[in-house]
């Protein structure tokens, strides 16, 4: 097996070990950040506090909302990162050693070039990946409808009356 896709494959395996530790703090943390407050609360909650919350209106599974898909995305951003990470990692490598048979420096990757690789493979993952995060995010800031918010939905007018109030 190729050390990139070790790195790969032990990249995913870290990534979903430290998302299931974490995931109620980020779907917290993500809801924190992209809901509106149409109540105009004069104290916004703590994490602590918004967890409470969303567990005691909306149950423990909203705090694993979008868990599958995200666990698919940390695999998938991780395993790409580090495989891809060594695979470029090989070839500053290579190109180091060659311009040291040449004359030209000291056959070490410099500090410049581990920047680019790492940019390299970050900006692999990002395109290879976005789409999945963009389903976990919608999935952690969906909320479970209540019967009284499915008899009667919000007219548009109420809505900007409530931003403007």
């Amino acid at each position: 097996m190729s050390d990139a896709l070790i790195n790969g494959l032990a990249g995913a395996g870290g990534g979903i070990i430290a998302q299931l530790l974490t995931y109620p703090l980020q779907t917290v943390n993500t809801r924190q950040q992209t809901e509106r407050d149409l109540k105009r609360e004069k104290r916004k909650l703590g994490t602590i506090e918004h967890m409470c919350q969303v567990v005691k209106q909306e149950g423990w599974e909203r705090l694993y909302g979008g868990l599958a898909p995200s666990l698919a995305g940390t695999a998938a951003s991780q395993g790409v990162y580090y495989y891809f990470y060594q695979v470029f990692r090989n070839r500053a490598e290579a190109t180091a050693l060659a311009r040291k048979k040449k004359g030209l420096g000291d056959g070490s990757v410099g500090m410049f070039a581990s920047l680019l690789v790492a940019a390299f493979a970050g900006s692999v993952n990002v395109l290879m990946t976005n789409p999945i995060w963009v389903i976990v995010t919608r999935m952690q800031t969906h909320r479970k409808m209540t019967k009284d918010q499915t008899a009667a939905p919000e007219s548009p007018s109420s809505n900007a009356e409530a931003l403007v109030a």
